[in-house]
């Protein structure tokens, strides 16, 4: 059997994990083509995955400062608010929000930084006349986990050719770290008119007919699918909010538990009907009353999939979700990078994929309802080669998972 070594090419799935004070973090990415002479591993982890085969795993931890640069204080610094660069994008101005990342290209003054400078810098405090800019990485002074998972192993052809990979910064760089709040600070993610959207109208219009089709491709669908799974158990009580066509649910054995009663809410009659998981549905419109029409403590999982993004008052809709579910129940937000642009409130174009997640987090902690909150990120899978978007890119849509579990006995 083939093992890692330098005569070798490995496929190797990745899993970071890290926490905040609140919330458990996992990054999951796909290593494609490792090669051990060449690449670049964080202290110690090459040692450990020399010599594993297929389907064998290994993990290391590091203290703060070991895998990544350690938190300087020295990074943290004034500068006027009159350097934050406002611009306009698809018609928004977009300004300085505290708590909030924003490219460094975004501000002037900052030395060695040209406009181009994708790295975040973060506003951890700002009045009328002054910024202060964290430019410490978004995870310096965290406890990490790197761990992985061989996914294949191949012979090499040849060291010509290809690039260097350093594979902690393919995963962290420009996104991990991204969603914890500062500690007491929380992040300003609705001020202004960060919930409104460019097509007000009432969405039963917009969603009036149907879309019997995928929101996502069909790897990012099995992740997400998959992803969900661990949450269900025999016999549940499940509620598919804001369901369409597909519930992201598993169908058939050994990933589906038996006796699934799955009830979906959305705004298409339609496309439910056409829904093979759901064992009943009704149409209802949470943008016009986020109040779910079921008794409190109904359900033992509430699934919200692919849609958090339309939603104008999500607060309440998270603290709706809390009362229908059973003490120890589930909710599970999904998302990726896509969205209907008409519809989509503004704030979710404006931030970094990885502060949605930081949102969506945000919303379940501030109902006060939510224990054992985790998120995860699935990326850089390859896209199957019959999506219609795979002329744009070879890479899946990336997906986003936060989960909480109902307190209360």
């Amino acid at each position: 059997m083939s093992r890692i070594d330098n005569a070798h090419v490995a496929t190797i799935e990745l899993f970071l994990s890290w926490r905040d004070e609140a919330v458990r973090h996992e990054e999951r990415y796909l290593a494609r083509k490792v090669n051990p002479w060449r690449d670049v591993f964080p202290p110690g982890f090459r040692e450990r995955i020399e010599g594993l085969g297929v389907g064998d795993a290994a993990s290391c931890d590091y203290a703060p400062g070991e895998a990544l640069p350690e938190r300087r204080d020295d990074a943290v610094i004034r500068l006027p608010r009159r350097a934050f660069a406002s611009k306009t994008v698809a018609g928004r101005r977009i300004e300085p929000r505290l708590s909030r990342f924003y490219p460094r290209g975004m501000f002037t003054g900052l030395v060695g930084v040209f406009p181009q400078d994708a790295r975040p810098a973060r506003i951890v405090a700002m009045d009328a006349d002054v910024l202060t800019l964290d430019l410490n990485h978004p995870l310096a002074g965290r406890r990490l986990t790197l761990a992985a998972t061989v996914r294949h192993i191949a012979p090499k052809v040849s060291d010509t050719g290809g690039h260097l990979s350093c594979w902690l910064e393919e995963i962290t760089d420009y996104g991990p770290g991204m969603q914890s709040p500062l500690p007491g600070l929380p992040t300003d993610f609705f001020s202004g008119d960060a919930l409104s959207r460019p097509d007000d109208a009432p969405d039963a219009a917009f969603y009036a007919a149907p879309r019997l089709t995928g929101h996502i491709d069909a790897q990012a669908d099995a992740l997400l699918t998959d992803g969900y799974a661990g949450y269900l158990r025999p016999g549940m009580a499940v509620l598919d909010l804001m369901s369409s066509v597909a519930s992201h649910l598993p169908l058939e054995t050994p990933f589906a538990p038996p006796g699934l009663h799955v009830t979906g809410l959305g705004l298409n009659d339609r496309e439910m009907a056409a829904n093979p998981r759901l064992a009943a549905h009704v149409v209802h419109d949470l943008n016009e009353n986020p109040v779910l029409p079921f008794p409190d403590a109904a359900f033992d999982a509430v699934f919200l999939s692919l849609s958090v993004e339309y939603l104008t008052r999500p607060r309440e809709v998270f603290a709706q979700c809390a009362r229908v579910l059973k003490p120890g129940g589930r909710l599970c937000v999904g998302f990726s990078d896509r969205w209907f642009p008409q519809k989509v409130t503004a704030v979710w174009p404006d931030l970094h994929p990885f502060e949605r997640v930081g949102l969506v987090a945000a919303c379940a902690r501030d109902t006060g309802s939510f224990a054992d909150l985790a998120t995860t990120s699935i990326r850089n899978w390859w896209r199957p080669t019959d999506d219609p978007h795979i002329r744009q890119t070879l890479t899946s849509d990336p997906v986003f998972v936060v989960t909480g579990k109902r307190t209360g006995t």
